[in-house]
């Protein structure tokens, strides 16, 4: 505004210098100003100056844009965009010197400012700033507006900073209300949200907020991103309410369209109602429908692809439109660049888990893992988990397990139970030999976590101590640990299906001797057992569980058994 009443003429007028003058001169004018401001005054310059710096964040830099954007940049951030923490530091202190005059609105306004530029500034003493508004908030007994307490949460959320006391006493006041009408929706989403994002539990928070929206005459009102950031956080702080998300999946069945959603709120609705372990198949059909109609999804991140992809794997819905659109989106990507560690494992996981193979898809993530040569950005789960959804879909790479063993033997002490069981069961379904993942370090570490596996661990395990013994000649696993792997093994009571006890009258029909689930020497059962000609013959009646969805296409666990009997 000073820069305008200056002259009449446009703000263009100006020289480059002009501008970079006068607007230092109103940063100079403000900061000399600021022992004379009153907690109003100071809190509304640096809330102001907080926007400033998010918007040129956001904007970014370009070519030909104006001076003013230019000149503040140069004033407000630093490099990589960050933002000059002297000066914001300058201000942090001069609220400090008058912190005892905030009421509980410029509390919430000093802490959502900080927290809008992703800064913590800290004081000689130790403390921070956001310590010192929460121990003030606590002195005062602060009693924040609904407007108030979404500011205090999402800041304290976002910043990182969990003050349980404060948090405890911002969901108390929410309790006490008598009706949440004052929320409007994004600030009672968002204030969940902070809740679950901090990780403070405050369970009759959840229960407040869930009642008022169950029982809200429509959510109309409620945004898309209102709606997904609301179920993401009772299933991140695993609350269940199972009303309040069948009234937020009937609500989104009855619309006419999708369209408002966007791409990561679809993605986050799905994602929180598998989490949650919520079954509303018109939902996720809904859900599907619209992602299949759209033209392209090049509007869908990575992240949010392999979101819905996990989503619709763990809630065991599976839409064949849909996994085809997703994977041919993949497929047919110039680059999969944007795809981080984490993605590319959800995406194979849930294919695998849903049963659904796509050899070209799987093709692609691995030779692109492998020609990126950024093995060592994946953690022990992700790559845990992908090599299992290889070798379980019998598509066994070989290049990409041989490219992925320096990387698994660095983590070897960094895997669940879970992790360490499958690495070992992919690469022996894989039959790819790596020898310096399975030395004497990899058996230690399993004999250390013994009693900690599962049974369907000792289950793997077993088959790698098979194929490491019995196919490859290399390590073994101590003799005690192998009989509790071998005796869990062939505990599992064997299941005969239709088709096998059709087999098996065949056999007894044409006169064979038969014996029906033998057990070899290998821990296996063989289906049936028949003498011809002098000779033992053992019959494998492959039904259609051992099949990719009851397709052609034999499992993992299926070619392994072959091998092994």
């Amino acid at each position: 505004q000073r820069v305008q009443s200056s002259s009449n003429n446009n703000i263009g007028a100006h020289s480059f210098e002009d501008m970079k003058n006068m607007l230092r001169k109103i940063f100079d004018d403000t900061i000399n100003g600021t022992g004379k401001c009153n907690m109003r005054a100071l809190t509304e310059t640096i809330l102001a100056m907080a926007k400033i710096v998010k918007i040129l964040r956001q904007q970014g830099k370009s070519k030909g844009e104006n001076s003013s954007r230019v000149i503040l940049r140069r004033l407000l951030l630093i490099k990589d965009m960050k933002p000059n923490r002297n000066m914001f530091q300058f201000f942090a202190g001069a609220s400090m010197d008058i912190i005892r005059e905030f009421d509980e609105r410029h509390l919430s306004n000093l802490a959502y400012a900080y927290a809008l530029i992703d800064y913590v500034p800290e004081f000689d003493d130790g403390i921070d700033l956001f310590d010192h508004i929460t121990m003030n908030a606590v002195d005062v007994k602060a009693e924040f507006i609904p407007q108030g307490i979404f500011n205090m949460a999402w800041a304290y959320a976002t910043v990182g900073k969990p003050h349980a006391v404060l948090f405890e006493a911002m969901g108390d006041q929410v309790v006490a209300f008598e009706y949440l009408g004052g929320f409007r929706p994004q600030a009672l989403s968002n204030t969940l949200w902070a809740y679950s994002k901090a990780g403070v539990n405050h369970p009759q928070l959840f229960q407040k907020v869930a009642k008022h929206v169950v029982e809200s005459d429509s959510l109309d009102r409620f945004k898309s991103q209102d709606i997904s950031n609301m179920v993401w956080a009772y299933a991140t702080a695993d609350v269940p309410h199972a009303k309040l998300f069948q009234r937020v999946a009937n609500h989104i069945v009855a619309s006419d369209s999708l369209d408002r959603f966007y791409p990561q709120d679809l993605a986050i609705t799905v994602w929180a109602f598998a989490t949650a372990s919520v079954h509303h198949s018109k939902l996720f059909e809904k859900v599907a429908n619209n992602i299949v109609g759209q033209d392209n999804l090049d509007r869908f991140k990575p992240q949010e692809i392999s979101n819905i992809m996990w989503a619709y794997a763990k809630a065991s819905f599976n839409n064949p439109r849909l996994f085809e659109k997703m994977a041919s989106h993949i497929v047919e990507s110039d680059s999969l660049d944007r795809f981080d560690p984490q993605a590319f494992s959800n995406i194979v996981w849930a294919y695998s888990a849903a049963g659904v193979r796509h050899p070209k898809l799987f093709q692609k993530v691995a030779n692109h893992i492998v020609d990126s040569k950024s093995l060592d950005r994946f953690d022990p789960q992700a790559l845990a988990n992908l090599l299992w959804s290889y070798a379980t879909m019998g598509i066994t790479d070989k290049q990409l397990f041989s490219s992925f063993v320096p990387t698994a033997a660095k983590l070897i002490d960094s895997y669940t139970n879970q992790g360490l069981a499958n690495i070992a069961w992919a690469y022996a379904a894989a039959d790819v030999d790596a020898p310096i993942l399975f030395n004497a370090h990899f058996i230690n570490k399993c004999v250390e976590k013994g009693s900690g596996f599962e049974i369907e661990h000792y289950r793997q395990l077993h088959q790698w101590h098979l194929w490491q013994t019995k196919e490859k000649s290399n390590s073994r696993l101590p003799v005690d640990f192998q009989e509790r792997c071998y005796d869990i093994f062939i505990s599992e009571e064997p299941t005969v299906s239709k088709l096998q006890d059709d087999v098996v009258a065949q056999l007894l029909h044409i006169g064979l001797e038969t014996k029906e689930e033998v057990l070899v020497g290998s821990g296996y059962r063989i289906d049936a057992i028949v003498k011809v000609n002098g000779k033992t013959i053992g019959i494998e009646v492959d039904g259609p569980h051992h099949f990719i969805r009851k397709g052609r296409f034999p499992l993992g666990s299926t070619i392994l058994k072959r091998r092994q009997v």
